[in-house]
């Protein structure tokens, strides 16, 4: 340690040399290189209670998500390419061949999503080459992230409102030709009213009409739903595992709806046996949203809540269909005896009832499509949004980067590191013979005697002596 001590204290001239020569490089780079500035925001992603509605009833007794695990998502989701690509082109420039920077490279390079713990607070921090260029990125990315989760939270909802506006608008149609029909007919058979016993039937043949229509609508809203799930969760690439016992639920809930649907237009709904199968359904439906919810936290653990909606609609869609169509099967039974009463009815009389009947089925169908047109449109705007800004993005006052100081002292080390390192391994490549045990080993000869360096001798003599001593030889030498 001693001799590598002597070395650096020989050419530490070297080293300051090489030491200011890094100092000089790093100056100069600070000189070049362009400022980063950095816009912070701050927003509040409410943590969900439970699942989504459907058509069916809310999932009661639903696991809460993950914190972590649906910050995680969001910040993804911030980061996606439909939030950050029109970034991109409103606020970057063109290279020299016109392209605009790479989605990937931008990302790491700009976006900073920290999550704060144990809280439902997340920090977007988003890099510019101006303040205000770093402040509009974040606010575009706020803005873009919040307008994504919109579109996916309302995408259910738009596609079942625009199926019921295009259904209605059919609907219409139907029901204008029906009345047409109904009034030409009594126009020409001169039936203006009918007695108390046809009243009768047309009323039992209308509540089992009612049913029908009801049911039709219930199965092709749950249809057109189902498709809407089954896109968007083709699209995030997200495969579900049927369930046993999802299944088993279903097919109660079906045979029940059915047994229900048989006692239409025979008991009121006040009979103890209506009470008693309505018990039997709801508890049916409470078990199946119980088990919906456990299968959609196992096979979505890591998802955001619109996703876990995803899966809990389809689910819920998928049981609403398996219920219609055991419903229709029932009803069809019902429909069929209550044609056979029709064809024992005299040939007038038939064909009045049949075109009062389809008049009645339209208006009632119509009449439903209207109001859940209402519902859908009231749902789609009530769909509450999950994120709110807390802090809007800062316009930075001083550049991150370069860090000036940083940078200077990194290089003066470097420089002393490398200033050393070199006078050391240049020591090492040229050693010297410095002593009698260096030409003993080196050479592999004895040492007979030395010669003094005089001068040295005279210097080190001159260093050991009194100032009048000095004063006296500078005099005799004279």
């Amino acid at each position: 340690m001693k001799d590598l001590f002597q070395v650096v204290m020989d050419h530490k001239k070297k080293i300051a040399a090489i030491t200011a020569a890094f100092m000089i490089a790093g100056g100069a780079y600070l000189c070049i290189a362009s400022p980063v500035y950095q816009s912070t925001s701050l927003l509040r992603i409410k943590q969900d209670k439970g699942l989504g509605d459907s058509l069916m009833s809310k999932v009661s007794g639903g696991n809460t998500l993950d914190d972590k695990q649906r910050m995680m998502t969001d910040a993804e989701i911030l980061k996606s390419r439909n939030v950050v690509l029109p970034v991109i082109e409103k606020t970057e420039e063109r290279n020299d061949d016109g392209k605009l920077p790479d989605y990937e490279s931008y990302v790491k390079s700009h976006i900073i999503t920290k999550p704060y713990k144990d809280t439902e607070i997340l920090e977007v921090d988003v890099t510019g080459k101006s303040p205000e260029q770093a402040q509009q990125a974040n606010n575009l990315i706020v803005q873009g992230f919040m307008n994504r989760l919109t579109e996916l939270s309302h995408d259910e909802q738009k596609r079942t409102r625009e199926f019921l506006e295009q259904r209605l608008g059919a609907s219409k149609d139907e029901l204008s030709k029906a009345e047409d029909k109904l009034q030409q007919y009594q126009a020409a058979n001169k039936m203006y009213s009918t007695d108390d016993q046809m009243k009768q039937l047309t009323d039992k043949l209308n509540i089992v009409d009612k049913a029908k229509a009801e049911n039709q609508l219930n199965l092709e809203t749950a249809q057109a739903g189902l498709n809407s799930v089954n896109e968007q969760l083709s699209s995030a690439g997200v495969s579900i595992a049927d369930s046993p016992a999802i299944q088993q639920y279903k097919t109660q809930l079906a045979q029940l709806e059915a047994t229900k649907a048989s006692y239409v237009g025979k008991y009121t709904d006040e009979h103890p046996k209506m009470q008693e199968i309505n018990n039997q359904i709801n508890s049916t439906r409470d078990s199946l949203n119980q088990e919906i919810s456990k299968i959609v936290s196992q096979q979505a653990p890591s998802s955001n809540s619109v996703q876990q909606g995803l899966l809990a609609d389809k689910f819920k869609n998928e049981a609403a269909i398996a219920v219609a169509q055991s419903k229709k099967t029932a009803l069809d039974q019902m429909d069929a005896q209550n044609d056979a009463i029709i064809s024992s009815l005299p040939e007038k009389e038939q064909g009045f009832v049949r075109v009062k009947r389809d008049a009645d089925v339209s208006n009632e169908i119509y009449v439903m499509l209207a109001k859940r047109l209402e519902e859908a449109k009231v749902a789609e705007v009530m769909v509450p949004n999950e994120v709110q800004v807390i802090d809007a993005a800062t316009l930075p006052e001083k550049p991150i980067k370069p860090r000036k100081v940083l940078i200077m002292a990194i290089m003066t080390l470097l420089g002393l590191i490398v200033g050393m390192g070199t006078v050391i391994v240049q020591s090492l490549m040229y050693r010297k013979i410095r002593t009698a045990e260096d030409v003993e080993k080196e050479l592999g000869l004895p040492v007979l005697g030395m010669i003094p360096d005089t001068s040295t001798l005279q210097v080190e003599k001159g260093s050991s002596d009194g100032l009048w001593s000095k004063i006296r030889r500078k005099l005799w030498r004279k």
